[in-house]
């Protein structure tokens, strides 16, 4: 059984999103910012008998999906279908079975953990984000952001997180200029997902990526969360590794 979420299943959608907490922490970071019954976002349960089994979040065509495997792919696709989902992200036992229902093709690498000791350091040069000069930095620093973010969704989404205390944005400065930013995207009750770090191309292979990593590795110990985030390359999990980090799964990606 998979239907839209009201206030009565919260707990239960609650739930479902620590099944994966990168996917459900942006799954519960929205419906906190959101509540159920915002018209621009969607909140979905689905159900095995009377257990939680998914969680799914529907922005704009993109559909986040914690689940265990008791969640009925045929349901799930069923929706995607339904409400013309473009892209589907998902632990990869899931994706796999959604794109043999739905076709399309995917892409996949690390969740990843760090469960080391704090983090310490100089981060004198990373300061609280100006959006405009952000979301500028991200969209120099890859094509993804510039084929897949338009200013004006992507501030409102971005502010209206931030002002609910779920979500931090930075930016690392130097000579004057941004040069590179960094996220945490999303917070649950037991982590805080790292996301968005971007460094502008003529100031790469100089560790500063690593640098805003463990600036934001710091400050989600120091609300006493895990930090996590997701690898976006098997090749790019090295790096993360070198921090510290350490893989615990693997996403699945499908585009359709």
């Amino acid at each position: 059984m998979l239907l839209p979420v009201t206030a009565a299943d919260i707990p239960d959608f609650t739930a479902a999103c620590a099944h994966e907490h990168i996917f459900g922490s942006r799954a519960l970071t929205a419906l906190r910012a959101y509540g159920p019954g915002d018209p621009s976002v969607h909140f979905y349960l689905c159900r095995k008998g009377r257990e939680p089994a998914a969680a799914l979040y529907l922005s704009g065509n993109v559909l986040s999906i914690s689940s265990d495997e008791r969640a009925d792919p045929v349901l799930i696709a069923d929706l995607a279908r339904r409400m013309q989902v473009h892209e589907i992200d998902t632990n990869w036992t899931q994706c796999r079975a959604l794109q043999s229902l739905l076709g399309g093709t995917t892409d996949s690498s690390y969740f990843m953990v760090y469960r080391g000791a704090p983090m310490e350091g100089d981060f004198s040069d990373i300061r609280p984000g100006v959006l405009p000069a952000v979301f500028e930095t991200l969209q120099r620093s890859h094509e993804y952001y510039r084929t897949h973010l338009e200013y004006s969704a992507w501030s409102s989404d971005l502010n209206r997180r931030i002002s609910c205390g779920l979500s931090e944005v930075y930016q690392l400065e130097a000579g004057g200029a941004v040069v590179g930013t960094g996220s945490i995207v999303s917070t649950d009750d037991e982590c805080g997902v790292i996301g968005a770090v971007a460094v502008v191309p003529e100031h790469r292979h100089k560790g500063l990526g690593g640098h805003i990593t463990r600036f934001l590795v710091q400050r989600i110990q120091a609300m006493g969360k895990t930090p996590r985030l997701v690898s976006g390359y098997d090749e790019v999990a090295e790096l993360y590794r070198q921090i510290g980090f350490a893989p615990c799964g693997r996403w699945g990606e499908l585009y359709l």
